[in-house]
């Protein structure tokens, strides 16, 4: 009796060990895994100490020189991408004047940003020279936003502009991610016989964030699934598929995790839109 005893006594300590160790791996701040992919567009290189071991980091190569580049890559950056606005046009950017006569109408929820013509000559050639001037500056490759003009201005013109600035990205040698952009991004994955694109990046898959009250909070379920199909569809293609997502509340944030880790997505979560270093 008294060795049956000890034998359950030890059953019931490792259960507590065992139940223990679930409850901490449930409860683990997403951010532990943030060292896979990071996206921090909102910051400039007073962060390039701050930073090490980082699978893919994403910033804007813009407010970075050269130097920086190498010191994030001594400090562990294995790979750097840098973030490219090529369908519209900012006005916190020294070339924004330039080309305002090739806007085609405002951004919604983005005030200083305006979405163009992709098709110019003028602005293709302001953008090749973009990506040469951050291929000198050593980045891996290019997180390119705004592909979405497509969708806001369903033209041939504006599908086959897209084409011919991903094209000139692609010579450089550089991976190629498309951030959001889906109506383009699968008429092109099933109607181009050359992918030239390496990953897709698709934020507020799980969570969504309301600009008319400031808050974050959960998707709904229909439009998480119509996301999820989109990056399925991706990674059928060969790309890797990945998920900015943004959430304050450690619940959501666990849960949006969960589901990216469940769907083979690499999931970065900002707790701000801004994509800064913390709020």
């Amino acid at each position: 009796m008294k060795k049956t005893k000890i034998f359950l006594r030890k059953i019931y300590v490792l259960v507590l060990i065992l139940s223990a160790a679930l409850l901490s791996a449930c409860s683990a701040d997403p951010s532990d895994e943030a060292e896979k992919y990071v996206v921090l567009i909102g910051e400039d290189s007073e962060i390039t100490e701050k930073l090490s071991d980082i699978d893919l980091l994403v910033i804007d190569a813009e407010y970075f020189s050269k130097n920086d580049i190498a010191r994030l890559r001594e400090n562990g950056i294995r790979e750097i991408y840098s973030y490219i606005n090529i369908g519209s046009i900012e006005s916190f950017r020294s070339y924004d004047t330039d080309f305002e006569k090739y806007t085609l109408g405002a951004y919604e929820n983005w005030p200083e940003e305006k979405w163009i013509d992709v098709s110019a000559p003028e602005w293709q050639a302001c953008t090749a020279s973009r990506v040469d001037a951050l291929v000198q500056k050593g980045v891996d490759g290019f997180f390119v936003d705004n592909t979405d003009v497509y969708y806001n201005y369903p033209q041939e013109s504006i599908y086959d502009g897209i084409l011919t600035i991903l094209d000139y990205m692609d010579h450089t040698g550089r991976k190629i991610m498309i951030n959001g952009g889906d109506c383009f991004v699968k008429k092109y994955l099933t109607t181009e016989k050359n992918v030239l694109i390496d990953g897709v990046n698709q934020e507020n898959v799980f969570t969504a964030y309301d600009f008319s009250k400031d808050i974050y909070t959960k998707n709904d379920q229909s439009t998480r699934e119509y996301y999820t199909e989109y990056l399925d569809l991706a990674m059928s293609h060969g790309c890797t598929a990945y998920t900015l997502e943004y959430a304050t509340d450690p619940t959501i944030r666990r849960q949006a995790a969960a589901y990216a880790g469940k769907h083979g997505y690499i999931c970065y979560i900002s707790d701000n839109i801004g994509l800064c270093l913390g709020r």
